[in-house]
């Protein structure tokens, strides 16, 4: 039998997990070239754990991509796409492999221009 309190607990749990994660990359891309990268990896990764906890593995993946392009090589331009695209993906990650596979390539299209 469906539970609607228990869809509509993980629906409040979703949504408040979107709400954390939009203000943290808020905060992290405020903070992106103010700080020191250590202390941008340790946002970044702070992230990356709240998205973890939440199954929302396309904001994961995202956070991995930046904490990568810090280590090697951090640029301002990249690192917008990565911004942009977690924003995208904050509003809509569901756990979907397809959707996930489909934000990752928008990164690589977002690069290359």
């Amino acid at each position: 039998m469906h539970d609607p309190a228990a869809s509509d607990s993980a629906e409040d749990r979703l949504k408040l997990a979107r709400q954390q994660l939009r203000m943290h990359a808020g905060h992290v891309r405020a903070i992106a070239w103010q700080v020191s990268r250590q202390e941008l990896a340790i946002q970044i990764d702070r992230m990356r754990q709240i998205a973890d906890s939440h199954k929302m593995p396309c904001v994961s993946d995202l956070a991995y991509g930046l904490e990568h392009l810090l280590a090697h090589g951090w640029s301002r331009n990249m690192a917008r796409h990565y911004f942009d695209a977690m924003d995208e993906a904050i509003a809509s990650d569901c756990g979907n492999l397809e959707m996930r596979t489909a934000v990752l390539a928008s990164i690589a299209v977002r690069g290359a221009r």
